[in-house]
């Protein structure tokens, strides 16, 4: 019996390894990387990393492309995948250190661009440059976006459109970042952050680990990851789990959940570890799911960089505000990435939503 068993136990080893291949993508430095996109050649969503940088490569994808707000875009075929390890190489990404001057206000510009991308591929694209002002006083942000949008469908440019509002608040200037708001989290006992390899923190709550905290002394820069939707799933099944106790029932967890949501930002630090709000550098704020009906997976992604910063008082924020009304549209937008630098989208990515704005880029 027990011979049967091992026998078929490798087999089901054996047929695991022909219908899927498990990788892990890291840096130059070994590092996982979390939320990594990776899509085929045509654009269509395959998988995305989880914390500690792995996804599972399903037999039939020959050609895949993997993308993340802070590495450089690198498509390859599966085969040739070695050790089960791949190795993204940093973005080319530069912002210019602000010099602090004794103003009102911080204007600090950001562009950001939001897709959509199903098992059809890129479905519909959302991009725009953002006017922020952080009042040092008061502590707080007032934006202006200047934006485009398209979509396949004029149905699922309605529903996505609805749901843009909730991703706004990524796409700004953060008041603060989210390093701060992990450590008051871990200060009211919700989560604990505890030093791992590599130089990381791991962020946990009872549970499960959740994300990574890593601090690059060298470059002086802080990027965080963290699962916020399997926080608050945790946290809501804790709540439930506690009620039926006390009624005395039977737990059963929900298992119906399909949604999950990310959160992966940058910020410029000083020797010490500190960021001020003019020290955002780059953000990508991802959400999972699945269409029951259509049995498909989607990722709607959202991608924010700060491309411009200054310290200035209120007459010459009014200026900056009236230079800066003008219309954006696709052309304009690809400008704008260039002139800033902004790591372009992966080209297979970009070639779908070229066709939303056909037409536009025709003229």
């Amino acid at each position: 019996m027990i011979k049967k068993l091992l026998i078929s136990f490798i087999l089901f080893l054996s047929v695991i390894s022909l219908n899927a291949q498990r990788v892990q993508v890291l840096d130059n430095e070994g590092v996982p990387i979390p939320f990594v996109t990776v899509t085929t050649p045509d654009g269509k969503y395959v998988a995305s990393t989880d914390i500690d940088g792995w996804f599972d490569v399903a037999d039939g994808n020959t050609t895949i492309t993997l993308s993340q707000v802070a590495y450089k875009t690198l498509t390859l075929e599966a085969t040739d995948i070695k050790g089960g390890k791949i190795v993204l190489e940093d973005a080319t990404y530069d912002l210019p250190e602000v010099v602090v001057k004794p103003k009102e206000l911080i204007y600090g510009q950001t562009y950001f661009r939001l897709t959509y991308i199903d098992d059809n591929g890129p479905i519909y694209y959302r991009g725009g440059v953002i006017d922020n002002t952080y009042e040092i006083a008061k502590k707080k942000v007032s934006a202006k976006s200047r934006h485009i949008s398209k979509a396949e469908f004029g149905i699922i440019r309605f529903v996505v459109d609805r749901l843009v509002g909730k991703f706004d608040r990524f796409s700004c200037l953060p008041e603060f970042s989210y390093y701060q708001k992990l450590l008051q989290m871990r200060d009211n006992g919700e989560i604990t952050i505890t030093d791992a390899s590599n130089g990381r923190q791991v962020i946990a709550d009872d549970v499960s680990p959740l994300g990574y905290i890593y601090w690059d002394k060298n470059e002086r820069t802080r990027t965080v990851s963290f699962d916020m939707f399997k926080y608050d799933k945790h946290q809501k099944e804790a709540k439930k789990r506690a009620k039926a106790e006390k009624k005395g029932k039977a737990y059963e967890a929900d298992t119906t959940m399909s949604i999950d949501g990310t959160i992966y930002q940058v910020y410029r630090t000083d020797s010490v570890g500190n960021s001020r709000v003019e020290d955002f550098v780059m953000s990508q704020y991802t959400q999972l799911g699945h269409h029951k009906r259509q049995n498909a997976d989607y990722i709607i992604q959202l991608q924010s960089f700060a491309a411009d910063y200054a310290y200035i008082d209120k007459k010459e924020y009014k200026k900056l505000r009236k230079d800066n009304k003008v219309e954006m549209n696709i052309k304009e937008l690809r400008q704008f990435e260039k002139n800033n630098n902004i790591p372009p989208l992966a080209p297979n990515i970009l070639e779908q939503i070229n066709k939303l704005f056909e037409k536009d880029l025709s003229q």
